[in-house]
């Protein structure tokens, strides 16, 4: 199941690229630029938390609308038409509100869970990994895409983990080949070369969109197992 999973996310994901990319440059590349100069000329290198804490607020407010949109498109390549660059905009910023506010509820159950101990934490955060592709594909929000999600992976806590580790690993060794130049060279210590950067793992990482929406629908059409 995984490897179908993944195949079919690698399709969309290649085939679709060019819009993908565009969608997640027109949204990451300002937030980009503004996150690295504020490291660089405010917060410090060393400080980490409120560097951190910036990026995370980001992307709960503005790089949403990149997954909407990039999760819009991979819908669409797999039931069409393809997704015009504008379409999967307008898809992007039409969810907004629903993608928020699921987030802000995720994000609470995660945080007493993570609180509770880091196993229930990984529990629940497997559990309610698809709510994002939810919110898009099916236009619900907060606890209604919660319990959709819960539902849907009910019996396959496994197969989902090991889903998610999987995608993980495979983003590692892209995203590291595009980081580590700019650790282990000094000449190119430099925020607009880390805006760059950031926003190459950001195109990168818009696979896990795919990846996620892809496991939605597969679980979605086949019977839960154990």
């Amino acid at each position: 199941m995984i490897s179908s999973i993944l195949s079919d996310a690698w399709r969309i994901f290649r085939e679709r690229f060019g819009v993908i990319a565009a969608v997640v440059v027109v949204i990451w590349l300002p937030c980009e630029l503004l996150s690295s100069y504020l490291d660089a000329f405010v917060f410090g290198p060393d400080d980490f938390r409120k560097s951190f804490k910036f990026a995370q607020l980001l992307d709960n407010f503005i790089g949403i609308i990149a997954t909407a949109g990039v999760t819009f498109i991979a819908i669409s390549a797999r039931s069409g038409p393809d997704a015009t660059f504008g379409s999967a905009i307008g898809a992007g910023f039409g969810a907004w509100g629903r993608m928020w506010w699921t987030r802000f509820l995720s994000g609470i159950a995660l945080l007493f869970a993570f609180l509770l101990l880091i196993i229930p934490g990984v529990y629940l955060l497997t559990r309610l990994c698809f709510v994002e592709s939810i919110v898009v594909a099916e236009r619900i929000s907060g606890s209604r895409a919660m319990r959709r999600s819960l539902e849907i992976t009910k019996d396959r806590f496994w197969p989902t983990f090991r889903l998610g580790l999987v995608i993980l690993l495979l983003l590692i060794v892209p995203a590291g080949a595009v980081i580590l130049p700019t650790i282990l060279i000094p000449a190119l210590d430099h925020w607009l070369v880390d805006a760059a950067s950031q926003l190459a793992c950001d195109v990168i990482g818009a696979f896990t969109t795919v990846a996620l929406l892809c496991g939605y629908q597969n679980y979605s059409n086949e019977p839960g197992t154990a």
